[in-house]
């Protein structure tokens, strides 16, 4: 290769130099330039407000709607006062033991088979338990002497059979929510008590086809043929619960007993003056207690407002259940201050401290009810079974003894204080806030 020298320059050399662009001529068209960044401010976290839902008086209406309910067992029972005063006395009351019992145990249960499986499962539940119930007192009629059912064991049967499909009744219209449907059925056994009460004429047979045609309503997503589902099978959980409200019923029946055999003579008029006033304020409370608790959940915002809010709650709660407790020992204490040489003293003390054990029973009554709304079950079945065991317990003790009554309405109102006391311990919420959480 041949190196040669370049060729020399024939222009003169320019003195200034040619500005070059900052583009080369024959470049690409570059592309736009790419905008800044822009910097996306996250906005700042919403605290999610939850307000209580407005204020309701649905409770209102469920109390005074079950009042109206437990009202058909009550006329039915006022309608069959010339029965049963010709059966002995313990067939009412095992007929209620045994009723009241299993009403309790498979009105918790139920309401449970309802809520997943529908109300036919659930009314098939309770007819077969109360089924169950019923062959076990045709067998206690069959085996039990005459001295406990009467002269005429046909009469005591009819008498707890009629007595147990009315409970039947009504647990099954709890759990099928058809309360209102059932208490319009039950308006011909109202009737009919009214009838009795007033001494018109005896009812004769049209008692059993009342209850047969209330029973029949009652059951009517059994009775009347549809798609049937098929009934799940109870958790242990729920069959604990149901246990529980199994000795809380029994317990409550024992403590009816108790008191009404202990009054004079077995008078029933001052023994349930008070519950039948007491029971729809009581009622009322327990449903006010609960939606309250319940509303806490979406008012409170945190741990802390949740727990002050179900204190208050619980202080209001305290201040209605004080006034049984308050009125019953004041009937106890009215009935040892009557003057010494009135007439029929002793008759006339026994109807106070009937009063007072009524009074007393339908604030341990609430009570109960209260502490198993909260999920306390075990506490409530021990607080309902405390008086019947006491009282069983009594008559072995080095203790002195002013008679049945006065220690059956000494271990209600001992109770009566200890459900307050528990009332009160239960201001802390069983239920964590951030688990519970509702929305709107």
């Amino acid at each position: 290769m041949t190196i040669t020298h370049g060729r020399s320059r024939t222009a003169p050399r320019r003195t200034h130099r040619r500005r070059v662009s900052g583009m080369p001529r024959h470049s690409l068209t570059p592309l736009p330039e790419a905008p800044p960044p822009v910097v996306i401010e996250a906005p700042p976290p919403v605290i999610r407000q939850h307000r209580a839902r407005p204020a309701s008086r649905s409770y209102l209406y469920a109390a005074v709607l079950r009042c109206a309910l437990y009202l058909g067992p009550l006329s039915v029972a006022a309608a069959a006062a010339e029965p049963l005063s010709r059966v002995a006395w313990p067939v009412p009351l095992v007929t209620l033991l045994l009723g009241w019992a299993a009403a309790q145990a498979l009105t918790c249960t139920g309401v449970s088979v309802a809520r997943r499986a529908g109300s036919s499962a659930a009314a098939r539940l309770v007819g077969l338990g109360f089924a169950g119930v019923a062959g076990v007192w045709c067998a206690l009629v069959w085996i039990a002497p005459s001295t406990m059912v009467g002269p005429d064991r046909g009469l005591a049967l009819v008498v707890g059979l009629g007595g147990l499909g009315t409970l039947a009744t009504v647990t099954a219209a709890l759990v099928t929510r058809a309360e209102a449907a059932i208490v319009l059925w039950s308006l011909p056994c109202w009737v009919l008590a009214a009838i009795t009460m007033a001494d018109l004429k005896p009812v004769g047979t049209l008692l059993p086809a009342a209850i047969v045609v209330a029973l029949i309503r009652a059951f009517q997503p059994v009775v009347v043929p549809g798609r049937r589902s098929r009934r799940p099978r109870l958790t242990p959980a729920e069959l604990l619960r149901g246990g529980g409200y199994l000795i809380i019923g029994a317990s409550q029946a024992i403590c009816v007993g108790l008191v009404w055999q202990a009054g004079p003579s077995g008078s029933t008029a001052p023994f349930w003056l008070p519950l039948l006033l007491a029971v729809p304020i009581l009622e009322a409370l327990i449903g006010w207690h609960t939606r309250q608790v319940e509303a806490g959940l979406d008012a409170a915002e945190n741990g802390a407002d949740y727990h002050r809010h179900v204190r208050s709650v619980t202080l209001i709660t305290l201040a209605g259940l004080l006034p049984p407790f308050a009125v019953g020992i004041a009937l106890a204490l009215a009935a040892y201050q009557l003057p010494a040489g009135l007439p029929g003293l002793v008759d006339t003390q026994s109807g106070v401290l009937g009063l007072a054990g009524g009074m007393l029973l339908g604030g341990v009554f609430a009570i109960t009810y209260l502490v198993a709304a909260r999920g306390r079950t075990g506490i409530a079945a021990t607080l309902a079974a405390a008086p019947p065991l006491t009282a069983a317990v009594l008559p072995f003790l080095p203790l002195p003894s002013s008679g049945p009554l006065p220690d059956a309405v000494a271990v209600l109102a001992a109770t009566h204080l200890a459900g307050l006391l528990v009332v009160a311990l239960i201001a802390q919420p069983a239920q964590s806030l951030d688990d519970n959480r509702r929305t709107p």
